[in-house]
Parts: C-alpha cells; structure tokens; sequence
C-alpha cells in the first residue's frame, strides 16, 4: 500500500460498529481535524481574548491552504456558514437582468438550484433548467452545450452530481462558456478534495463548496472563491464590521469596502470549524488527491465487480471517474433495511442506493457491504 495512503488512513477512527460509505453525504472527520478543535476549545477556555491574534493567523492559514487545493491566491477566498451562502453571495450580487439565461442541469442539488432560482425571480431573468436522462441521470455534455445561446449570461453546474456522481465534460464546457463571455459557476461541494483540481487554471470564474464531505471536517463552513477582478466589483450580500476592516476598528461611516473576496464575511468567523478545516486540508494536500482518489476508486472498481457477479444494477457512466456508486436492486427496501441493520451509512439516492468511498475506507469496510449484497441477492 502506497505509504501516503496509509498514513491517511490511520487519521480516522476504525469503527467497530459503523461503516462509513455515506462520504458524499456526511464523512467522519480526520484525527488532525479533531486535534485542532481540542486545541482551541482548550485556549479560548483557557486564555479568552489572549488568543485574538494567534486564532486569525490560524484561519488565515486556512484560506492559504485551501487556496492551494483550488489553485487560486488566499485573498480570493471567503468563507461562509455553508455553501449555499457562497452561491447566494455571487447569484443575488452578479447584477442579472431581465433576458439575460442562467443554464442548469435540472438535477442540480437543492442549496446550488434554489439561490439561482431566487435571484432568477427577483431579477427577471430566466433559470433555464436542461434535463439529464430520467432513468441513467447521466449529463451528456452536448444537450448541455445545445442550450447555452445569445442569451446565456450564466453557467453554473455542479463539479459531480451528487445522486449519482454524473460528471459531463466540465473542460469543454467551461471552454465554450469562456469563448461565449459566459460567467462560470461551478459548486464544487462533491469533488473538492477527492478529484484533482483544474477549474481555476480552466478559467472558471467562481466555486463554492463545503467542509463536510471529501474534506473530512465538521460541519459549518461554507467557502467561495471568486475572481480578485470580480471581487473587487461585487457587492456583499451581507454587511459587518468585517466588510469594511476589522472587529477593533472604529466605525467609519464612509463604509469603503475593502476589494478583496474577505469583504463578503461580515463579521466574526466560526474558528473551531475553520481551523480544523484547514488541518484536513493540509492532510489531503500531503497525503495527495491523486493518490486519494486512486484509493477510492480501487475500492469501487472492487464493488462493480461484485455487484455484477450478483446480478445487480448499476448506473454507468463512462465519463465520470470518482468514488460514487449508485446501485439498484429489485428488492431496495429489504436492501437499505438491511444496509442500516448492519449499521452501514449510505444515502437512498435517484433510483437505488448511493455509496460513496474515501481513501480512508478499508477492504474490511467493502467485504461488509458484499456481505449484506450477498444476503440480498439470496432473497
């Protein structure tokens, strides 16, 4: 085993009771993320005020080291509660006007459809939704590019569909946008930590995602990255004394924003969350996503050949190479009864059961799940 991914692997907590396929829902955290918590509960318990500026050099080493896994510069970064308030940040500021198309796939996940919809309605413009197929829920790039015309002022597709881990071909696309003078949006919230990342250096012009799935932190931050340019041109959704400087300055009522992405977090920041955000971070960074992702898909390329030795279904699509796998059965409530009897997480997804390996996971973790596919494949 590659060294990397078994250092990886001992970050996390071997369960006796649980097993953790649910990684595009909700992930265990790492140890180091756990460590970092501890840390800070201790010195704001501890120390109070004395940790002021030692706790904002720590989430500024956070927006480094997430600048890093994205490819953009740390001042380009903003966090937020949870992804959807980055994709409010730039839907509802991006100035769309009557006429102008925001084009979605119509699978796109709740909190990265409704903020479109939302300023869709209130601007006048109009929330083009492109169907992807009822029954394989696969994306086909060119009916995504059929859509986009004059009118298009948008973009704005998930990294990886979350039911079935869909991917169309995001490097054409973003291309095609680009050329068209197209804004770009991508929700990055299923892929960001477990696929190698390009979008920045393709040209994208903003991403949102969060801390809970393949990065392996708890849940509460939300983050945006977006264009310095574009940055410096937006307005905040929300105002606080941290759009115009710092928590200590003295109010001015001047209100000057100050020009980059920091100026969309109004206020204090969640530092628990964030902090231990930045040390997942960092593992996944050492550890390499290449090498996370090769792990996880070994595991799955594991399961397909068991569940086409016990004749189940599965959806396919060639395109997308990523840990998720959504998988049917003629019997799926005996299926997920089962699943959750021997206490493995998974997620009821589209058509069938959605599972979802991190590197973290083990061989003994996949030899459970065949166990219960065997069980259910007798029935």
């Amino acid at each position: 085993m590659n060294l990397k991914i078994k250092q990886f692997k001992e970050q996390f907590f071997s369960s006796p009771n649980l097993v953790h396929l649910n990684n595009a829902g909700l992930a265990p955290i790492s140890l180091r993320a756990k460590e970092t918590i501890e840390y800070w509960a201790r010195r704001f318990f501890e120390e109070g005020f004395a940790t002021d500026h030692d706790y904002m050099q720590s989430v500024l080493q956070t927006r480094i080291s997430l600048s890093r896994l994205i490819g953009c510069e740390w001042d380009e970064i903003a966090f937020f509660q949870s992804t959807a308030g980055g994709i409010n940040q730039v839907a509802m500021q991006l100035g769309l006007k009557p006429g102008d198309e925001v084009l979605m796939w119509d699978q796109e996940y709740s909190s990265h459809l409704y903020p479109w919809q939302q300023a869709c309605l209130q601007s006048g413009a109009k929330l083009q939704l492109v169907e992807s197929d009822p029954f394989t829920l696969e994306t086909p790039t060119e009916k995504y590019l059929q859509a986009i015309n004059d009118k298009t002022r948008v973009v704005a597709f998930s990294w990886m569909q979350f039911q079935s881990g869909s991917q169309m071909d995001y490097r054409r696309v973003i291309e095609v946008a680009k050329q068209k003078g197209i804004f770009v949006f991508v929700d990055v919230m299923q892929g960001l930590g477990i696929l190698p990342c390009d979008l920045w250096t393709l040209g994208v012009d903003a991403v949102a995602g969060g801390s809970h799935k393949w990065l392996v932190s708890p849940v509460g931050v939300g983050y945006l990255a977006i264009r310095k340019k574009l940055a410096m041109s937006m307005k905040p959704q929300t105002y606080g004394s941290s759009t115009f400087g710092t928590c200590d300055d003295p109010s001015n009522f001047e209100c000057v924003p100050k020009i980059d992405a920091t100026k969309f977090e109004a206020g204090s920041k969640q530092v628990l969350e964030i902090t231990a955000l930045g040390s997942s971070v960092d593992l996944i960074l050492d550890s390499g996503v290449e090498n996370l992702l090769n792990e996880s898909m070994r595991l799955k390329n594991l399961l397909i050949q068991q569940l086409e030795t016990l004749g189940f279904s599965y959806l396919k699509n060639q395109q997308s190479l990523n840990p998720i796998v959504n998988f049917q059965s003629h019997h799926l409530d005996f299926l997920i009864d089962q699943l959750k009897r021997h206490h493995i997480l998974h997620a009821k997804r589209g058509p069938g059961v959605r599972i979802a390996f991190h590197a973290f996971n083990t061989d003994q973790d996949l030899d459970k799940l065949v166990e219960v596919l065997k069980k259910v494949s007798e029935k």
